[in-house]
């Protein structure tokens, strides 16, 4: 099934802080991406947080299967043992009726180079999957990220 690309596009987003460098951040996400895909242009929307802070919403999207699945699996693979588990025990909660998956990501992590997950300050990670009529989009996956991980 990995070969077969199940992820047809892919969004990924994240705040920017008045904090935080802006230019941190994009590196941040941009290890999230395989060094041989193009990481596209974003997209800011800037907005003002409630204590009157500056914040900016960065938007990144993968509307191709190739590069949106071959990112999909970099984040993947890149999970420790235990985040794999998780994600792979609450895949039923990370996939919505409209057959998306989300996970989130450590930001400060992912600056580093290092996937983890987290549900705080994180990247978001948003899949839509390309599921075969009357699929199950949960065994779809599971079964995608058992071939991606079954010799690591």
């Amino acid at each position: 099934m990995a070969k077969q690309r199940p992820v047809q596009h892919l969004e990924i987003t994240t705040l920017v802080h008045a904090t935080e460098d802006h230019i941190k951040v994009v590196h941040a996400v941009s290890n999230l991406f395989p060094e041989h895909i193009e990481m596209p242009p974003y997209d800011e929307v800037k907005f003002t947080g409630v204590f009157g802070e500056s914040i900016a919403m960065l938007k990144w999207v993968l509307k191709n299967r190739r590069p949106a699945t071959e990112t999909f699996n970099k984040v993947i693979t890149g999970l420790n043992s235990i985040d794999l588990h998780q994600v792979q025990e609450s895949l039923g909660d990370r996939i919505d009726e409209n057959k998306n998956m989300y996970l989130r990501v450590d930001k400060q992590k992912a600056a580093t180079g290092v996937i983890r997950l987290d549900n705080r300050d994180s990247i978001r990670v948003k899949a839509r999957m390309l599921v075969p009529h009357k699929a199950d989009p949960v065994k779809l996956m599971y079964d995608h990220i058992q071939e991606l991980t079954q010799d690591a």
